[in-house]
């Protein structure tokens, strides 16, 4: 893409065929434990809407993020490119570079657009965007809203109250490592509709009985709307976006015994600091570590037990999501998908407490899922895909031909089971994180995974052989043919996507010197 011409018009995206437009469900969980899910023994957390959605459509098993941080993968999932494109870099506030949403393209074909839920995504523009719903500024907070008072006051529910079980300091703002903001919340009691106990490094439950969850308020909120567009004879496409199963894990009533404690298997890094990877994420650990009451993995469990059950509320929502467009009628012509922004690196790698600043699986491998109208049910597809290839896949849904300038290609193909050639690696995005400005890139390739760090330690994984990302073979002898290869295609995505900032020089001349 001209990085000097960024301003394109949806009116040039062409339609591919003239059948019915599809309805459109996404669905974007933030901060999930999917790694712990799929890779783990012993109580893990409960999806039986996700598992639902695995036998009726497609499940992706092989599903990145194209960046490690909230920010930039949500602007990606508006504008179909990387962050070096949209130039939303990190968590920070950068200007808008001008590239239209998804929503501008499918407005264009009568489309009905919303959004619900956590926005983070550095645009806030969207009422100008013509999006429908409900999505506060920023990282937000849902119980602070009139609209979610109401929600209470209609439905007969109190306020929702917080028991802290467990808390830490939660630093907001850093500086080259140095912590200039940081606050902690003591164990007790909070009512989060006066609190700002959210987002925090904290887990316990909530003491209301009633469906006062924000993901309850989301779905409701979002389905009513699908309901009077379906009433009105109008196709529509919704972002469902929750807050949770991030931080602060606050588990409803209803599931604050989901889940034994003890049942909870240690995590296979958990006793093993990042010693090979950058500094960065070391100093991070050293911080969490310090600063974090657990030690032993049987401190640590009631704490996993409450972020994985928190996550299990979260999917049970979205299944109760699914059975309302059942009971409505509207799945038949409804394409859902179901993914993350990214993962959460808890309890991982020497005992991590949120993402780390890397790009380590527990943050990179998410879930995804597609159930689409026609499509075959119960297929299971391990190509690399992305988070990145969703905004195209919408307007496929929309039957509209993919713009050349997004990043992403559609998934409609793989989720049809069409034959074809897809992308033989994949390169994902990060540019530091908590203050500090350190690049970092990761290539897929087969079973093999490079991670290279501006001014810092490179790695490379063999998924396969070492899922949890033990063994770094980026010196071993044998594999450098193979570190080589990586090396060079990770230099033609970065030549191909344009990645040519300041911030990657150093990667940039290291790939070059394989």
């Amino acid at each position: 893409m001209d990085k000097e011409n960024k301003k394109i018009n949806p009116e040039n995206c062409t339609r591919k065929n003239g059948g019915p437009k599809l309805n459109v469900l996404w669905i974007v969980l933030d901060h999930v434990t999917f790694r712990h899910y799929k890779m783990t023994k012993g109580a893990v957390p409960v999806l039986p809407a996700y598992e639902r959605l695995a036998r009726e459509g497609c499940e992706f098993t092989n599903c990145h993020s194209v960046h490690p941080l909230c920010l930039p993968a949500r602007a990606t999932m508006l504008t179909g490119v990387y962050a070096n494109n949209h130039g939303k870099l990190d968590n920070g506030e950068y200007p808008d570079c001008g590239l239209p949403f998804y929503t501008d393209y499918l407005q264009r074909l009568g489309y009905r657009t919303g959004y619900f839920g956590k926005n983070h995504s550095g645009y806030e523009n969207f009422r100008e965007k013509g999006l429908e719903g409900f999505y506060p500024e920023g990282y937000g907070n849902p119980y602070h809203t009139k609209e979610y008072r109401e929600y209470l006051s209609e439905n007969g529910y109190g306020n929702p109250v917080f028991h802290q079980e467990w808390g830490m300091p939660t630093v907001f703002k850093q500086e080259n490592g140095r912590i200039i903001s940081e606050k902690t919340y003591e164990n007790g009691d909070y009512d989060l509709t006066e609190t700002d106990n959210f987002n925090m490094y904290s887990a316990g439950i909530l003491k209301d009985t009633g469906k006062v969850h924000e993901s309850d308020f989301i779905t409701n909120s979002a389905f009513e709307w699908m309901e009077n567009c379906s009433q009105a004879g109008q196709p529509f496409a919704v972002r469902v976006d929750m807050w949770g199963p991030h931080h602060a894990y606050q588990v409803p009533w209803e599931m604050k015994d989901l889940l034994e404690a003890d049942e909870i298997m240690e995590y296979p890094t958990f006793r093993e600091p990042p010693s090979e990877k950058a500094k960065m994420v070391q100093d991070f650990r050293e911080r969490i570590h310090d600063r974090n009451p657990l030690r032993s993995w049987e401190d640590w469990q009631p704490l996993m037990k409450r972020a994985y059950e928190h996550y299990s509320y979260i999917d049970k929502a979205v299944g109760e999501l699914l059975e309302k467009l059942d009971e409505k009628g509207l799945a038949g012509n409804t394409v859902v998908i179901y993914t993350a922004d990214h993962g959460d690196a808890l309890g991982s790698h020497g005992g991590l407490v949120d993402k780390a600043g890397d790009m380590m699986e527990e943050v990179m491998h998410i879930p995804l899922v597609i159930r689409w109208p026609g499509a075959p049910a119960g297929t299971v597809c391990d190509e690399l895909v992305s988070n990145l290839d969703l905004t195209p896949t919408v307007l496929e849904a929309a039957g509209l031909a993919v713009p050349d300038y997004m990043d992403g290609a559609g998934l409609s193909g793989l989720v049809h089971r069409e034959s074809g050639c897809w992308r033989e690696d994949f390169m994902a995005e990060h540019f530091g994180h908590f203050g500090i400005r350190a690049a970092q890139r990761t290539l897929y390739y087969k079973n093999f995974k490079y991670i290279a760090t501006e001014n810092d330690v490179h790695e490379m994984y063999d998924l396969t052989a070492d899922p949890f990302e033990k063994t770094n073979l980026i010196h071993a002898p044998e594999y450098r043919e193979t570190a080589a290869e990586m090396r060079r295609r990770l230099l033609a995505n970065m030549d191909r996507y344009k990645d040519d900032s300041e911030y990657v020089t150093d990667i940039r001349k290291r790939a070059a010197e394989r």
